[in-house]
This record gives structure tokens, sequence and C-alpha cells, in this order.
């Protein structure tokens, strides 16, 4: 079983201000391996120590798996909290997160997700985050790109992470269902009319920072690849703008059964020292409750572009 230690906050104020100035002591790998993990989402690099100093060849060949596949794994790392904070920025800049509850102290580009998670500003009971299918924080006017999970505490059993393509789902449509989809906008709220589940109530502060009621393309082209795919979250999407809401509805619909096809998924078994980075401009991803007992991961995102056609 790999060792991690939670935060203090003294701690964390000490390791933070070292990040840039902290080299890793660690011996520089070699070689590393791709595996895909499913036809269409999903490959795992085998053989690198995310704690180590990375060449500049391995970091390309890190992020072009990376942007390729949409979901990259790592498995067996046994990396501190700021060695973490340091292989993520390789993906580009990380952001404070949307909601200040989940961020660490002394660090707001850190957050946790936790089995202890409580609606603090509401109910005040345990909730489960992000149990249907959505890409994150596409209730903001820029989302973040890329999401970076990092394993301490796994149940033995459930807890898992599934994810689908979007883009795969994309392609797979017909000239005219794509045609259909095209030059169609949708606005993403915190919490939307249709969202399946009750979301947390935020802080004051969140709100302000963050107010919803955003549009962005139905149809988003991802700047690292140049593949299209489809831009919509069960919990934030609220319509399709120049549409009926019946007709917005039904479409809807249509799509969220598409994307939960399995064909276009992958679904992710954690184990302590994982890390998983996703790429939410190409897939959506939930988080399943079945499970008993301490769950506990860091999280960092990263800053992305505003959804283009």
């Amino acid at each position: 079983m790999l060792e991690f230690e939670k935060p203090s906050e003294s701690k964390w104020l000490v390791a933070f201000k070292q990040i840039q100035k902290c080299p890793s002591s660690k011996t520089k790998g070699e070689k590393v391996e791709v595996r895909k993990l499913s036809e269409f989402v999903g490959a795992e690099i085998v053989g690198l120590d995310a704690g180590e100093e990375i060449s500049q060849d391995t970091r390309q060949k890190i992020y072009k798996t990376w942007v390729d596949h949409s979901v990259l794994l790592l498995r067996n790392q046994n990396i501190s909290p700021h060695e973490f904070v340091l292989f993520g920025k390789q993906f580009g800049v990380p952001i404070i997160q949307t909601l200040s509850d989940m961020n660490v102290q002394d660090c707001p580009e850190l957050a946790y997700i936790s089995s202890e998670d409580r609606d603090v500003h509401g109910s005040g009971k345990r909730i489960i985050r992000g149990t249907s299918w959505h890409t994150d924080h596409s209730y903001a006017e820029v989302p973040p790109k890329a999401t970076i999970l990092l394993g301490i505490d796994i149940p033995d059993k459930g807890g898992d992470t599934e994810f689908t393509s979007s883009a795969a789902a994309f392609e797979a449509l017909s000239k005219e269902q794509r045609t259909n989809l095209e030059n169609k906008f949708s606005t993403h709220a915190y919490q939307s009319s249709r969202s399946p589940r009750p979301m947390a109530i935020r802080a004051a502060e969140d709100e302000k920072r963050y107010p919803g009621g955003v549009t962005h393309p139905l149809i988003r082209t991802n700047p690292d690849t140049g593949r299209r795919s489809i831009y919509v979250n069960t919990v934030r999407t609220e319509c399709i703008l120049d549409m009926n809401r019946e007709k917005s509805d039904e479409l809807l619909d249509k799509i969220y059964a598409h994307l939960d096809q399995k064909k276009f998924q992958y679904r992710h078994k954690w184990k302590p020292g994982d890390i998983i980075v996703w790429d939410n401009r190409s897939v959506l991803h939930k988080a399943n409750g079945d499970y008993e007992g301490k769950r506990f991961l860091y999280r960092m995102m990263i800053e992305g572009e505003k959804p283009a056609l």
C-alpha cells in the first residue's frame, strides 16, 4: 500500500513556497510505453515516475498521448502533493477552482474530492459529487481544458470513474446528424432545470465569480487536435438556443442517449497512487457512489480556452 500524508495548513504553506525552487532529487526516467485502455478513449503511460524530472521529449510524448486519447493514466505514483502540482503544470497553467470549499488551504489551485464532502452551505448532508455525465465547470465562460486527479484513499470496491468520448460520439453520427448539430449553441448554468441530481449550495463568493448563464457551441473544436466533439453537460446544459423547449429537450435527450453507449466508454477502477488526466474538451465523465469507506483524491484543473466552433 502506498503511503500518503494528508495536508496540514503549516505543511502546505511550506511545501508550496518551495515548489519553484525545489527540483526533484529523483533520477530521470528513460523509456515510457503507451497502452490503449479502450477502443475510443484512454491510454496508460507505463514506465514513468511523475515525481521525476521529465525530459522535454518525454513531456511532448505525454502531452501528445493525452490529446490523442483524451484520458491519460499513470499507476503506482508514490509522489508528494507538491510533486503532483509540478507534474500537472506540464499540461498548462493551474487555475483556482470554482468551488472554494474544496480548495486546499494555502494552495487554491489544488482541491480535493472526499467521501466526507458535505453540502456545507445548504442541508449539511453528506454528498457524492459528479454522479451523472458532465464536463467540468462548463458554466464558466472559459472552462478548464484538463482535470487531473491523484488517488490517495481508495475503497476496496466501487467508486469508479467513467469516461465517454464526446469526440468519437460526434464522429459516429451520420453526415446529416452532424450537420443538424453544427452551428447550434446552448446555455449552461450552475444547475440547470434538467439536472438529474441536486447540486450543493455554493458559497456566495463562488456565485459572484461564476454566475453561470453562459453560452457555448453545441459542437466545439479541440484546438490541440482539430477534432470536434459534442459539448453538453447533463447537469449544466439548460437548453439549445433558437429551438422551442420541447424540441430542445428532445434533442438533448437523444444526444445523452448517444453519448451513453458503452462502445465510447472507459471505466476506471481506482487504485492508490493512480493519476488520471482527462480532456474536458473531448470527453464527459461521471463518478460512481457505489462504495463504502474512505475515498480521497487530490484534484487540479488546467486553464482552457473559450469553446469555439
